[in-house]
């Protein structure tokens, strides 16, 4: 062990540890389960990438030792890289932003220390002197923070359109195959498979859309804003530069909030981008729990779809295999949804003129971001490849539904149509039957109308009503 000293006294510190006394004392204070910052380095990233750019920074207005400084971008590099995982020990729930910034800024000095003398220590470059200059846990994590965001969207946005893309060759291989819609879980009209595969594809993309949207405003930091947004113990040009090396660091431009008070104090865009990670899930969590019900059976069920799963393992029996893969990707949405409360609860946890002072909203955020991603991925990978439709069951489904008098009722009004279903269900046969008994029309002009190929378009309906409207009762 090797004594440290902070402003409140001495602690021990592992010697192979590179934090220091106050990740020591942070991480003995603030004990609430076993969850650290080593489970999120993403976060660590964003951070060191901060330190780096904020180094170069401070060195260019002559505020910062350029030796010093080279040693930081360095020591931050392989924070970058991920080396040093294991030394972020300070726990998830203390807040978010002291107990990890400075558990960053102990680690960078210790690695930076030891590339200039060969030893962990603070003989030249000194944690908050040095790795912490100009800036504030307050402007430092919600820049993090947003990085992180920015990171997260686009594997969300790219699982997504792998969805997209196997949704459309669905829609486009299965266009004739005709099926029975249901509303309220009811037999309705019929549709075909074509048109729910197309209605899933663009539900999923209009959510897509809608979430790739809000990319941009994740680029948008508070560095230069220190504690409150007034930037009160910021060296003179520094905020006029920082955003610049940060944007060479990350690779994409980074921007300052016009007002950094504002900044600083907002919860409205990390609300509105769950939000949308939401809407997101909720239409894969549609599209999951559709086709179990559809996959239902195998005897007693819907049976209109069913999964040829090639894997030896669960070769005894595919569909119950496919259906714990939906039951999961259902689970994962359920969780995303079940998130929301946490990062409303988390932002709302901010007082005065710090916008959020939890943790909670970015850990639920990159959870959200996981399991979405992960459920994406076993539609497309491992569901939807191995679905298979019924054909010819739900044909018979579809021509058997006395849904279908709905043409009869067009033409001849509801009292005729009842009437055509009302024999239909107490003979059990298929409504083109019980109006060829009925003799409403005649029996080729009843095949043709109740042609369920034909009932699935309404270019389609629309040119029989007007074919047949010598018949209509007006």
């Amino acid at each position: 062990m090797r004594l440290e000293k902070d402003s409140l006294g001495e602690l021990e510190v592992p010697d192979e540890a590179y934090y220091g006394v106050q990740t020591v004392r942070c991480s003995g204070n603030y004990k609430i389960g076993n969850h650290t910052y080593n489970e999120f380095p993403e976060v660590i990233r964003a951070m060191a990438e901060i330190k780096k750019a904020c180094a170069i920074t401070n060195s260019e207005i002559g505020a910062l030792n350029h030796v010093k400084a080279e040693a930081i971008c360095k020591a931050a590099d392989e924070l970058i890289a991920g080396k040093f995982a294991g030394h972020f020990p300070v726990n998830v729930w203390r807040s978010q932003g002291t107990g990890v910034n400075m558990n960053v800024n102990e680690v960078i000095a210790n690695r930076a220390n030891e590339i200039l003398t060969g030893k962990r220590a603070y003989d030249q470059v000194h944690p908050n002197t040095h790795v912490n200059m100009c800036q504030s846990s307050n402007d430092v994590f919600p820049t993090a923070e947003a990085i992180v965001l920015y990171r997260l969207i686009d594997p969300l946005v790219a699982s997504a359109k792998e969805i997209e893309k196997t949704l459309e060759v669905k829609a486009r291989d299965f266009k004739s195959v005709v099926r029975l819609g249901r509303t309220g879980l009811q037999d309705a009209l019929p549709m075909t498979w074509g048109q729910v595969f197309a209605g899933w594809l663009r539900s999923v993309q209009r959510a897509r859309e809608q979430l790739e949207s809000l990319k941009e405003v994740f680029s948008y930091g508070v560095l230069g804003g220190t504690a409150v947004g007034t930037g009160m113990g910021c060296l003179p040009g520094f905020r006029g530069k920082v955003n610049k090396h940060l944007s060479d660091v990350l690779g994409y431009e980074v921007k300052a909030y016009d007002d950094l008070v504002d900044g600083m104090m907002a919860i409205d865009d990390l609300i509105a981008c769950h939000g949308q990670v939401v809407a997101l899930s909720a239409q894969v969590w549609k599209l999951a729990r559709d086709l179990r019900v559809m996959a239902s059976g195998p005897n007693s069920g819907l049976r209109e779809v069913y999964f040829e799963v090639k894997n030896p393992e669960n070769a005894l029996n595919p569909q119950r295999f496919a259906s714990c893969s939906l039951e999961s990707v259902i689970t994962a949405c359920n969780q995303v949804s079940a998130n929301n409360s946490s990062i409303l609860f988390g932002l709302k946890n901010g007082w005065l003129d710090l916008g959020a002072c939890s943790s909670i909203p970015l850990r639920a955020m990159i959870n959200s971001a996981t399991m979405l991603k992960e459920a994406m991925r076993i539609l497309t990978e491992e569901v939807l490849p191995s679905m298979r439709v019924n054909s010819q069951l739900c044909q018979d489904m579809a021509e058997s539904s006395v849904s279908n008098t709905t043409m009869i009722s067009t033409i001849f009004g509801y009292e005729v149509g009842s009437q055509v279903a009302h024999l239909a269900l107490e003979e059990n046969i298929s409504p083109r039957e019980a109006a060829k008994k009925l003799k409403i029309l005649p029996d080729e002009v009843i095949d043709e109308l109740f042609d369920v190929s034909n009932l699935t378009h309404p270019e389609n309906m629309e040119a029989l009503f007007e074919k047949y409207k010598d018949f209509r009762k007006l």
